[in-house]
C-alpha cells in the first residue's frame, strides 16, 4: 500500500512541489510498485503519506491523467492505466474483431441496436443507394479486458443483406458474416481518421469524464467490383489506443 511506501518531496529543489509528487507517482508506475488498474489512493492519504498539501496531490494527479498514466472513470475513480491497446487497423485491411484476436487481447461485443431504418443524407450517399432505400442499422459497444472500449456504427443495404438481424455478431466478426454468409467479402476500405471530444453518450458509455479525447474512423467498406456494403463510424477511447500503421517509401 501507498501509505507505507517511503515517499517524500525536497523542499529545497527549485522544482515545484506538484511535479516531485507527480515524477516520484510516475515512477513507482514504471517500476510496477503501483500496479496497472490499481486504484489509487485518496488525495488525504497521499497528501499525508508525501507531506504536503490536497491542492499539490491535485494538480501532480491532473499531470498523471493529462499524460494517461493514470485514468478517471466516473464510478470506478482513479486507477493505473493498464496500457495501451494497439490496433493495426490502417495498414492492412482487417476489422475490429480481427485486430484484437491477432493482438490476443480478451474482448467481448454487445450489440446495442440492431434494426432497419430507411436511408437519408450522407448514408445513401456513401452507400450509393437512394433516399429512402432499406438499411440495417448495427450499433455495437466492445469491451476490452471488461472495459468499454469501442462503440461502432454499421449501416449497411438491406436488399443485400437481408434477415442479418439473426446473425450472431456477439461472437462472430461482421465482414466474417458478410463474406461467409452472404458471399460479399470486403475487399477495400476507405477510412478517415479524426480526434474529436466525448460528447454526453460517448462519455457516459465509455464512463470518462466530458470532453475527453477519442479517435474516431469513418468510412466506407467495399466489395468486389466497388460495390459498397458498408458506411461506419467508429470511436475509440483515446486514453487507451494506439493506432499502428507501416509506411513504405517508393523509390
Amino acid at each position: 500500500m501507498i501509505e507505507h511506501m517511503n515517499l517524500k518531496v525536497d523542499r529545497n529543489r527549485t522544482i515545484p512541489l506538484y511535479c516531485q509528487v507527480s515524477e516520484s507517482l510516475e515512477d513507482l508506475i514504471r517500476k510496477g510498485e503501483i500496479a496497472a488498474n490499481e486504484q489509487m489512493a485518496s488525495e488525504e492519504t497521499l497528501a499525508a503519506s508525501f507531506g504536503v498539501s490536497r491542492p499539490t496531490i491535485n494538480k501532480a494527479i491532473s499531470i498523471l491523467i493529462r499524460k494517461s498514466v493514470l485514468l478517471r472513470e466516473r464510478g470506478k475513480g482513479t486507477y493505473v492505466n493498464p496500457g495501451e491497446v494497439r490496433l493495426t487497423l490502417m495498414q492492412e485491411l482487417v476489422s475490429f474483431h480481427e485486430s484484437l484476436q491477432r493482438e490476443k487481447i480478451k474482448f467481448r461485443t454487445v450489440v446495442l441496436e440492431l434494426e432497419q431504418r430507411k436511408a437519408k443524407g450522407i448514408v445513401a450517399e456513401k452507400l450509393n443507394r437512394k433516399e429512402g432505400a432499406r438499411i440495417i442499422y448495427l450499433k455495437r459497444l466492445r469491451y476490452v479486458e471488461e472495459e468499454p472500449f469501442i462503440i461502432s456504427e454499421s449501416c449497411l443495404p438491406q436488399e443485400l443483406f437481408p434477415s442479418l438481424e439473426r446473425q450472431d455478431l456477439t461472437t462472430r466478426s461482421l465482414y466474417d458474416v458478410l463474406e461467409q454468409e452472404y458471399k460479399y467479402p470486403v475487399v477495400k476500405t476507405e477510412r478517415f481518421a479524426r480526434a474529436v471530444k466525448a460528447l454526453d453518450k460517448e462519455a457516459q458509455m465509455f464512463r470518462l469524464p466530458l470532453g475527453d479525447p477519442l479517435i474516431q474512423l469513418e468510412g466506407t467498406a467495399f466489395s468486389k467490383k466497388d460495390l459498397r456494403v458498408e458506411y461506419f463510424k467508429t470511436v475509440i477511447r483515446g486514453d487507451r489506443a494506439s493506432l499502428c500503421t507501416t509506411l513504405y517509401r517508393n523509390k
